[in-house]
């Protein structure tokens, strides 16, 4: 047995079988969440490069396949990250009924994590921007499915993602030759630079985020969120490998310097449009913006406690967008507008979903309570002890996006609601109501969770 081979091939070739004999959408939902499941679930309680029994009898798990003279790795130092990755999987699949997606989301969606994986796994690591890079153009038919034209922010998407593979390529090419040649200090220059460039491209840091809210505005948005919480993951996963694995990179001042400006730009702008957006679905892919800022903003502290800060976030920023993507999507499918001055018969007709993305946004926006805050309220104390101007500008930008929330609120209720009617089915209700009472206890209790997501971190020995 291979844990390449389970975690990866198994579920690549289950896409393929959900893919042809998908006519039955409730059964490929329901497979490849249970799948992605089992998968988190083995991952979590299984020893890689160990025996495994099986039926009474023992089975040796190798961590490592060679193919094409290519190595993949799984190891037991990537478990945690494997926890991380398939659970995600499944709470977007698990919620896929009640979001009403297209068929071809999930088999699609089970593809895009293997691959990812696999990008993950890969020795040397270079060649994960070819993995990255069919996991792009596997997801265009889950933003444009067929008979539906592929907008512009689908498009912007595309080329901003493709022009972060060159860069990858030619950074990977530079480490390679650094080293035969490591005092070469143009080859160092050259190789940061265009690693830092890739990332950049991939995480949608500023200014190559323009395509963010065209996308959410324009395609189902369960399928955003999708792509808005898994790619960052992976992309972060992959550049603090990066970080851990090349000591100039990982002791270059001018990195983190950039980090916590982009970090900055990226906080402070999304959050003074989102004060200004009167459409739910753009207010959204500003707060995929923002979080991401914050994830930049916690590395760039170069400490452990800002390792601790980027970890804990996990946890609120996927049940926030989670949240956030399956009530849009319920008030899309009951023919609401999602425009603000259009919101008046939202609550009177779905409130439960209403009330979702208010508390969704109120979380991203750090309002104490909810789970945003704890991770919020010390990182922009953080901020503060190394750059005042940095930790305000972060500040203004977590203000805009709440004053956003409040718009939003007023528009729910500025005419005095009528009879209230829940046309949320049970399925939804439940899903909704779950989301609403995890950022509430996550942020009333956060300990437990930022002490798991923290784990995520064990594979990287060399950190700070």
């Amino acid at each position: 047995m291979n844990t390449v081979i389970l975690w990866i091939f198994v579920p690549l070739g289950a896409s393929i079988v959900l893919l042809i004999f998908n006519w039955h959408t409730n059964i490929t939902r329901w497979t490849a969440a249970i799948l992605a499941l089992a998968l988190a679930a083995a991952a979590a309680l299984t020893t890689f490069g160990g025996l495994v029994q099986i039926g009474g009898r023992a089975y040796e798990l190798t961590s490592s396949l060679s193919i094409l003279g290519r190595q993949l790795m799984l190891d037991n130092s990537d478990r945690i990250l494997l926890v991380l990755i398939y659970s995600l999987g499944a709470f977007w699949f698990l919620g896929t009924p009640a979001a009403g997606t297209h068929r071809l989301f999930t088999p699609l969606g089970l593809a895009i994590i293997a691959l990812l994986v696999a990008s993950l796994a890969v020795q040397p690591f270079l060649y994960a921007a070819l993995l990255v890079e069919i996991s792009v153009l596997m997801s265009i038919p889950m933003l444009a499915p067929p008979g539906k034209p592929a907008g512009q922010g689908v498009m912007r998407y595309l080329i901003f993602q493709t022009l972060g593979m060159p860069c990858i390529l030619l950074g990977g090419w530079a480490l390679g030759a650094i080293e035969t040649n490591p005092a070469n200090e143009n080859l160092l220059i050259a190789a940061s630079l265009l690693l830092a460039l890739g990332v950049a491209f991939w995480l949608a840091v500023f200014p190559f985020y323009t395509w963010v809210p065209l996308l959410a505005g324009e395609s189902h948005p369960y399928v955003a969120g999708f792509l808005f919480t898994l790619l960052p993951t992976v992309v972060f996963s992959l550049l603090l490998s990066f970080l851990d694995g090349y000591a100039f990179i990982r002791n270059s001042t001018f990195l983190f310097q950039g980090l916590q400006l982009a970090g900055t730009i990226m906080v402070a702008t999304a959050g003074i449009w989102s004060a200004f957006q009167r459409d739910l679905t753009r207010l959204f892919g500003y707060t995929a913006i923002l979080e991401t800022g914050f994830a930049l903003l916690a590395l760039s502290l170069r400490s452990e406690t800002g390792l601790e800060y980027y970890a804990g976030a996990f946890f609120p920023r996927l049940i926030g967008l989670g949240l956030w993507a399956l009530a849009l999507s319920v008030l899309g499918s009951h023919g609401l507008s999602l425009k603000f001055e259009e919101e008046k018969q939202a609550f009177q007709r779905l409130p439960i979903a209403s009330t979702a993305c208010a508390v969704a946004i109120f979380s991203s926006g750090g309002l104490p309570l909810l789970a945003g805050f704890p991770i919020r309220q010390p990182l922009l104390a953080e901020l503060g002890s190394k750059s005042i101007p940095m930790a305000i500008w972060a500040l203004v930008g977590c203000a805009g996006l709440m004053f956003g929330g409040f718009r939003y609120l007023n528009a729910l209720f500025r005419h005095e609601p009528k009879t209230v009617h829940i046309e949320e089915n049970r399925y939804q209700i439940v899903l909704l109501v779950t989301g609403v009472a995890l950022l509430v206890v996550a942020g009333v209790f956060p300990r437990p969770f930022i002490s798991w997501m923290v784990n995520i971190l064990q594979g990287y020995a060399n950190l700070f």
